[in-house]
């Protein structure tokens, strides 16, 4: 097994811990990387993310206070709905969710 691949399993794995979720492992077939109660995770490990995804959660956290800073993602162009999607770290979603408990049906 290359290091790469030791990588993305590892972090996958150790999410899925931290959510109290399943990992699933890479079988070829259509799902989920992490199930975690309501949640299907997908987990996208780079090198490096882009400094403007960094700044825009910095600067969120500094205005934020106590509450839980979050950055909405908006695609908009010509002749395409709009998508948006929202982004926070991942600490802040588990300290606001903890460990999520799988429902009889997910497991």
């Amino acid at each position: 097994m290359t290091r790469t691949r030791r990588s993305w399993k590892r972090h996958e794995s150790a999410i899925a811990e931290k959510l109290g979720g399943t990992r699933n492992p890479c079988t070829g077939g259509q799902h989920s990387d992490v199930d975690a109660g309501p949640f299907a995770a997908e987990v996208k490990l780079r090198r490096s993310l882009p400094q403007w995804i960094h700044d825009a959660v910095d600067q969120a956290a500094r205005s934020a206070g106590e509450r839980t800073p979050i950055v909405v993602l908006v695609e908009s162009r010509q002749g395409i709905k709009a998508r948006r999607y929202v982004l926070l770290r991942f600490e802040d979603f588990v300290d606001w969710h903890g460990s999520l408990e799988m429902t009889e049906v997910e497991q």
